[in-house]
């Protein structure tokens, strides 16, 4: 939305000013009884008028201050709409000015479910957002167990995230797949 009125706003005044630039003498004949007419050679801002402009001692201050507002008003807008990033994602853990990188939290929460019996393997993710986290898990049972014999011990490493990052809410999605039984093949 924002970058469709900017665009259409863009285009608006790219086709009045270009209108306005091929159609200097058709305006001319209809401008109002009051308004001087400019001669067919003349120019906007003739050498005359720029020698009386820079005459004043006020005309170069405030182009020149003109000039840097505007400059800085379109440096902080363009600022503002770059989104931030930093080289490595890190999220605040509860404990005041501690920050852990997300993918050593990664590491550590997997490394945790590969600890829970009944699990072969594991993948976690964790995406952050401004106030929620989202933790995702696939896990993968060895054969003879069922999702819900490790279940509880993926809710002790869900617990654990959640405090690790206290002012996010956590929402848990986890994937269970079974590994199979390794079956002799025969010929």
């Amino acid at each position: 939305m924002n970058r469709s009125l900017i665009a259409l706003a863009g285009i608006a005044l790219l086709s009045a000013g270009l209108w306005l630039l091929g159609a200097t003498r058709a305006i001319a004949d209809h401008l109002p009884t009051g308004w001087p007419t400019p001669s067919a050679d003349g120019v906007l801002l003739d050498r005359e008028g720029l020698a009386s402009l820079r005459e004043t001692g006020w005309w170069a201050p405030a182009v020149m201050a003109a000039g840097t507002v505007f400059t800085l008003l379109c440096l902080a807008w363009a600022v503002s709409r770059t989104p931030v990033r930093g080289l490595r994602p890190t999220g605040p853990l509860s404990t005041a000015r501690t920050e852990l990188g997300l993918t050593a939290l990664e590491d550590a929460v997997c490394e945790d479910a590969r600890r829970i019996e009944g699990v072969a393997r594991a993948r976690c993710r964790i995406a952050l957002r401004r106030t929620s986290a989202h933790l995702t898990l696939r896990v993968w049972t060895l054969p003879g167990y069922a999702a819900k014999d490790v279940l509880d011990g993926l809710g002790t490493v869900s617990t654990t995230v959640e405090h690790a990052l206290h002012p996010r809410e956590l929402n848990t999605r986890t994937r269970f797949s079974a590994q199979r039984h390794a079956a002799p093949h025969v010929r």
